[in-house]
């Protein structure tokens, strides 16, 4: 597949994360003695049970003079320990500079995900997942999508522990990361093109907590 744009807001971010202590192997969201946070840019690579309260958010007014305040909110549940759902919508407030306000709820979008790859001495852990908004299930008129949009995705996560113990101050680095395709079933709505892309996001980590309780000792 021709990917015609790419997602300029996805781009390699670096973060130091203090982490909490390494739980057992087989803990949620950890491989190995690696526990893996979600970032700005990333979600966490490992299926989950989330609920997150409702996020508010005002976004500056734009060049049409249009002022937009949203809430979301989103919950994920595991079915099995590798099989997660997820759910989701959000409600929009759009006023317009010395125009009318216009109030709705946005598209409703969920999604599955299955853990098939976790490598506890490696530190690896590897999600693929499908996403979906869905078309005319929030309000035209605040800007929710007449189509549905699909979303594959592949999240992953590698820690450092498994190098030598002569290096121990590379072995608290991880990295995360998510590759996806946003795939419109609408090639051309209200006269504007819905053309396939790719986002992706990276995330550099490096976990002091790992340091100090895992990083001195052998490998």
């Amino acid at each position: 597949m021709t990917c015609s744009r790419f997602n300029a807001g996805a781009a390699l971010c670096a973060a130091a994360a203090l982490l909490l202590h390494p739980g057992a192997s087989h803990a949620h969201g950890y491989a190995g003695a690696r526990f893996f946070p979600a970032t700005i840019l990333t979600d966490d690579p490992f299926v989950a049970d989330e609920l997150s309260p409702p996020t508010v958010s005002r976004l500056p007014t734009d060049r049409d003079g249009v002022q937009e305040i949203g809430v979301d909110w989103d919950i994920a549940k595991r079915i099995t320990p590798n099989f997660g759902i997820s759910l989701g919508q959000g409600w929009k407030h759009l006023q317009m500079n010395g125009g009318p306000r216009t109030s709705g709820l946005d598209a409703l979008n969920a999604g599955a995900a299955f853990q098939f790859f976790t490598d506890g001495p490696h530190e690896a852990t590897a999600v693929v997942g499908l996403n979906a908004t869905f078309g005319h299930t929030g309000r035209l008129a605040v800007g929710a999508p007449d189509f549905t949009t699909l979303f594959p995705t592949l999240a992953f996560g590698k820690g450092f522990g498994d190098l030598p113990s002569s290096l121990p101050w590379l072995r608290p680095i991880a990295v995360t990361g998510n590759l996806g395709l946003d795939l419109p079933t609408k090639g051309i709505s209200a006269g504007t093109p819905n053309p396939n892309s790719v986002n992706y996001g990276f995330a550099f980590q490096y976990s002091l907590e790992y340091l100090q309780h895992q990083g001195r000792t052998s490998g």
